[in-house]
């Protein structure tokens, strides 16, 4: 798999091939908390090994409400010299495919496992998930559910950057590692209690 930020969007992970990307938990005894591995496939879809890549835990409230893996995507915001101010309390995902980037790429799927996240994050009293993120999608997440802010309280105004960094800790297997960071340049400007966001252009796409 080649793991990076979307170059639609760099808030969405995706995986460019050639393989998918599938994570499957197994809970332990008693807790909120399951083993995770990465399963790897040979071209007729046999599984031919796997590797321990973290956990997943069950997160609950704020829309969730399903199981979450731990090592995939860390955001952050940085200042103007590229020095961290603050972590986002976001930093897990439950990984399912919600959006296609390119279907072109070698191995992509045009239909995935499932699209429904409810047959893949699972719900409290599951004891086994299988997450996984075909070749081709991203994996977005919408602003409904809690936990993606940045608390800005106390910046004072000026130019930052949001950092999507895929595969922070480099627990997943990846082809193409070096590839897997974006920053989005923003200003921060306004009062407290009224603060305005400026985003600049992605690739000529105002948002």
């Amino acid at each position: 798999i080649a793991l990076s930020p979307s170059r639609a969007t760099p808030r969405s992970p995706w995986n460019a091939g050639p393989a998918p990307l599938v994570v499957e938990g197994f809970r332990r005894p008693g807790e909120d908390v399951m083993d995770a591995y990465q399963y790897f496939y040979d071209q007729d879809e046999n599984v031919v090994g796997r590797a321990p890549v973290g956990t997943l835990e069950f997160h609950r409230g704020g829309g969730h409400n399903h199981w979450h893996f731990l090592q995939l995507v860390e955001f952050t915001l940085l200042d103007s010299t590229h020095t961290r101010v603050v972590l986002s309390k976001k930093q897990s995902f439950c990984i399912a495919p919600t959006d296609a980037v390119d279907l072109s790429v070698e191995g992509a799927d045009y239909v995935p496992w499932s699209l429904r996240l409810s047959s893949r994050c699972g719900s409290s009293g599951s004891i086994w998930v299988r997450e996984a993120l075909a070749a081709g999608w991203a994996d977005t997440y919408y602003q409904y559910v809690s936990g993606q802010a940045f608390n800005i309280t106390n910046l004072p105004n000026g130019w930052y950057y949001v950092r999507l960094e895929m595969n922070p800790l480099g627990n997943l297997y990846d082809s193409s590692p070096g590839n897997e960071i974006a920053d989005r340049m923003i200003r921060l400007g306004g009062r407290r209690g009224s603060r305005t966001l400026l985003v600049m252009p992605w690739n000529g796409i105002e948002a």
